[in-house]
């Protein structure tokens, strides 16, 4: 699965138009998901400010999945150093990870874990002009992406698990779905899961990623296959470096 950015609104001011401007982050991570070898006692992600103007708040923390979750709802075996801290224009800040090895609640030793980094930047207040705040619209940007906790020792490489998975075809629901399966010990994520029957391209929306030893369906719209159509699976995985692989597959009965 891709990195996750949300836009949120901090403040809005009615103002007597509407009108349309171009926004983007100014704080940008070195990678697009995290691998934290668990023989490590620490790992470090790179921050930088891109806004060669202004100085950015940035706000850290690992959430298990639930991406409305606030940081002070959160019990997850991880410590990050700094959680707040501010990013000077064109300047970077290394962010280090610890997994904390002597909580209550230990992760798998036999398979990978997923969390998620949240990193929310939250721009300065606007100069006050004659002694007034002027009416603006804040935003702040928030990047979510995946952390995986990988154990000493595993079966296999996480390369291969995409091409380990098994995919067959159901039809018996209320819509035809490609289900695959994972055998693996690692987490596959997909930028695009689709069934290709007599070269047509039947592209799933939800490609959605596939745990260790799970399953997981993906929906096929508008798929209506004649008898004998030669059926295929194609999707695109993505590596540890966030790189998209492409796969082939056949159907198991």
């Amino acid at each position: 699965m891709h990195h996750v950015r949300s836009l949120c609104a901090l403040a809005a001011c009615c103002l007597a138009s509407m009108f349309t401007v171009p926004v983007q982050a100014g704080v940008v991570l070195d990678t697009t998901r995290v691998i934290y070898p668990a023989q490590e006692r620490e790992i470090t992600v790179k921050l930088t400010n891109q806004d060669e103007k202004s100085p950015l708040l940035v706000h850290a923390w690992i959430d298990d999945g639930n991406e409305k979750s606030t940081p002070d709802q959160l019990h997850v075996p991880f410590l990050l150093t700094p959680p707040v801290f501010r990013i000077d224009p064109g300047k970077g800040q290394a962010l280090r990870v610890t997994y904390l090895k002597d909580n209550d609640k230990p992760l798998p030793t036999d398979k990978e874990s997923v969390f998620w980094l949240n990193v929310l930047e939250i721009p300065p207040k606007p100069k006050a002009v004659n002694g007034q705040q002027p009416n603006t619209l804040q935003l702040a940007f928030r990047t979510r992406i995946k952390l995986f906790f990988r154990p000493k020792g595993l079966k296999g490489n996480a390369a291969d698990a995409p091409g380990q998975l098994r995919w067959k075809l159901v039809t018996d629901g209320a819509e035809p779905a490609l289900v695959a399966e994972n055998p693996s010990v690692y987490h596959v994520s997909f930028e695009s899961v689709s069934l290709v029957a007599d070269g047509k391209d039947i592209k799933s929306d939800t490609p959605q990623m596939i745990a260790p030893g799970g399953t997981q369906r993906y929906p096929l719209k508008d798929f209506h296959p004649a008898n004998g159509a030669k059926l295929e699976v194609h999707f695109s995985s993505i590596s540890d470096y966030g790189q998209f692989v492409p796969h082939t597959a056949t159907l198991t009965p």
